[in-house]
């Protein structure tokens, strides 16, 4: 996956919308200075520098607002892009009229975090600065440096490996035979490894956005039943057709993963479940999960699903009343049969759901990093002293790679950036 670019000039307003007492545009991207400056009017250069500016932006020669202009240069903004925030009033006619202008003279409307997307590229932010960003407008995440201190702690976790490192090339080196004594210090370090792994891996979930797996199928497939099993709540199941429309959605933790988990109207509907199955697929991105779910997995998903995901799981449902008719998830890895009566197929749809978060997340280089740890004990254990201090090197890669450019946590950052909103 790679990281989305946008247009060269963005804009977006960055306060709600509504009326209030003031509001702000922001504009970035190489040439919005002279965007700005032709649009009111300015001197060429006016803008040049962290400036401000008083004048009028108008519409055809009718005027829409005066504003302020505040700029920044490229060294010197969030983005690392020329920057121009707009302060105009806070009223949503006065904001269109000016985001209106602003199109018509090349600027592009944002996107979801586009200007920390932008932040991220200019190497301004790293990935768990976006990742920490994004957690502050999910509730129940608790508040303070989380960047910071889980960078500390990833800091101190890279000291301990090299120490381990140390022990097994010293031994290596110096010993021709491993003595136990040795062979017992470097185990009892690997294990104190692997406990501070799991808390590395508790504060990434305060920082991580949860993943989002959305329950779809035909009308009646069991999609709500199933909800309410794994999220423990009480969504309305009946057997009326297009009874959920709404979008029910909880976050649940499964095996350890935090989960946002979403019913969806059944497709294949009529009326107002053709636009609510149209709003599901329009709102999935290529890092959400999708259960797919159909009687007797006799309905495949649609190829306007299947070609936007890279992975569907697909299950045949109730199959405490039908046979199904394809092989067992167990068997292919295709399809899952599954009943929420006798529970079949449960505890495998939970697996795939809570594992396998995607190599290029926060949770995914987690899971490496543990499982090389994991791996030079056995070799330790193994007397493969040499084998063991290899996946120590790539252990440590993962952390460093994580409090760097972030390169293999590009799923993550772009699950964080959809989160926020466009003037972000």
């Amino acid at each position: 996956m790679r990281i989305k670019v946008s247009p060269e000039i963005i804009c977006a307003p960055a306060t709600p919308e509504g009326y209030s007492a003031l509001a702000v545009i922001r504009v970035s991207g190489k040439g919005s200075l002279d965007l700005i400056e032709r649009i009111m009017s300015l001197k060429t250069g006016r803008l040049r520098g962290m400036r401000r500016k008083l004048g009028v932006i108008s519409d055809n020669g009718k005027v829409i607002d005066e504003v302020i202009a505040f700029s920044w240069p490229a060294e010197r903004s969030y983005t690392g892009e020329e920057m121009v925030e707009i302060t105009c009033h806070g009223v949503p006619e006065i904001v269109r009229g000016i985001m209106d202008v602003l199109v018509r003279h090349g600027a592009g409307k944002a996107h979801n975090g586009e200007f920390t997307r932008r932040a991220f590229i200019s190497g301004k932010l790293n990935a768990i600065q976006i990742m920490t960003l994004a957690s502050k407008w999910n509730k129940g995440n608790e508040k303070g440096n989380i960047s910071g201190r889980f960078g500390r702690e990833c800091e101190e976790f890279i000291n301990q490996i090299e120490k381990v490192k140390e022990l097994l090339e010293g031994d290596i080196e110096f010993g021709e035979a491993h003595l136990d004594s040795e062979r017992i210090a470097i185990l009892t370090e690997l294990s104190s490894l692997i406990r501070d792994s799991e808390k590395l891996i508790q504060q990434a979930g305060k920082i991580e956005q949860g993943q989002k797996v959305f329950l779809m199928g035909p009308v009646n497939s069991g999609k709500s039943t199933l909800f309410n099993i794994l999220a423990g709540g009480k969504a309305l199941v009946s057997d009326v057709p297009g009874t959920t429309r709404d979008g029910t959605r909880r976050n649940v933790e499964l095996r350890g993963r935090k989960v946002l988990l979403c019913d969806t109207a059944g497709t294949g509907g009529e009326g107002l479940d053709i636009q609510a199955s149209k709003t599901v697929l329009d709102e999935i991105q290529e890092f959400d999960k999708v259960v797919w779910m159909s009687q007797n997995g006799k309905e495949s998903a649609p190829e306007e699903l299947s070609s936007k995901l890279p992975e569907i799981l697909e299950v045949a449902s109730k199959s405490d009343l039908n046979q199904v008719s394809k092989k067992s998830f167990e068997e292919n890895g295709k399809i899952l049969k599954l009943s929420s009566i006798t529970g079949e197929g449960i505890l495998l749809l939970e697996e795939w759901i809570s594992t396998s978060p995607g190599n290029m997340s926060l949770a995914g280089a987690l899971d490496r990093t543990v499982n090389h740890i994991v791996n030079a004990e056995k070799f330790v254990t193994g007397d493969e002293f040499g084998i063991a201090s290899e996946h120590l090197n790539e252990a440590e890669r993962e952390i460093r790679s994580i409090l760097g450019k972030g390169e293999n946590l590009t799923l993550s950052v772009e699950r964080a950036l959809s989160s926020m909103c466009v003037g972000k």
